[in-house]
């Protein structure tokens, strides 16, 4: 997938939090967001998701413009939100959660992956398969949000801050799969507040500063600024 953002102001009520941001992930590409709490990053994802709604300007997949659609509609396209602290659904199991993601698959014209294939890539989840999804770790919450977006073969992935509360061991792990996502074809565009770990992984990055991009290139040159 190839997605582009072009001249996209949001808001909350009165309060406008983007301001004209321009940015472009293409297919198979790691691009990292970075900023301070408050930039605008959390907005910026969820505006591409349509999950907020009050927004303007472009958002691109191929020559379709994607602002101002539902958010399942998007969904459906292929673009799958995992939101900070990855939301799943508690009550499900894992492997219920996980069959939603193929379930969309299906809805989308996509072809589902095979159960095994997902537990293969994810085997921090292979043995708690009947695990309620509330009672997950931080960690295992994270991996399960992101193994639903494999489940439902999304072709980007729009992660908010992944690494939010994890331990090192775990957030090497996420890095794991982001790879293999990667590597699988998927787009990802990932906002983080700390760009140490994914700097060794983006292949570009913007940085946001009060809702604008004040920079954007290489990500290890946003270290010294995005702390």
């Amino acid at each position: 997938m190839s997605l582009e953002i072009s001249g996209v102001d949001a808001w909350y009520g009165q309060a406008q939090v983007l301001f004209g941001v321009d940015m472009a992930v293409g297919p198979g590409e790691v691009v990292g967001v970075f900023g301070h709490n408050g930039a605008g990053k959390s907005t910026l994802l969820r505006t591409v998701a349509g999950v907020h709604r009050q927004a303007k300007g472009r958002i691109t997949d191929g020559d379709d413009d994607l602002l101002g659609l539902r958010a399942d509609t998007i969904a459906r396209r292929g673009l799958y939100l995992v939101r900070e602290g990855a939301k799943a659904f508690q009550t499900l199991s894992v492997h219920e959660n996980l069959q939603l993601g193929a379930r969309l698959a299906r809805r989308s014209g996509r072809q589902a992956r095979a159960m095994e294939e997902i537990y293969d890539l994810f085997p921090l989840l292979a043995d708690r398969r009947e695990t309620q999804a509330g009672l997950l770790s931080g960690g295992q919450r994270q991996a399960l949000a992101l193994a639903v977006g494999y489940a439902s073969h999304a072709t980007c992935l729009l992660l908010d801050e992944p690494s939010t509360g994890l331990a090192p061991s775990i957030v090497e792990t996420v890095y794991e799969i982001i790879s293999r996502l990667a590597e699988d074809g998927a787009s990802l565009l990932i906002a983080e507040q700390n760009p140490d770990w994914l700097s060794h992984l983006a292949t570009r990055g913007y940085l946001l500063e009060t809702g604008s991009v004040a920079a954007s290139g290489i990500p290890a040159s946003f270290l010294g600024t995005a702390h």
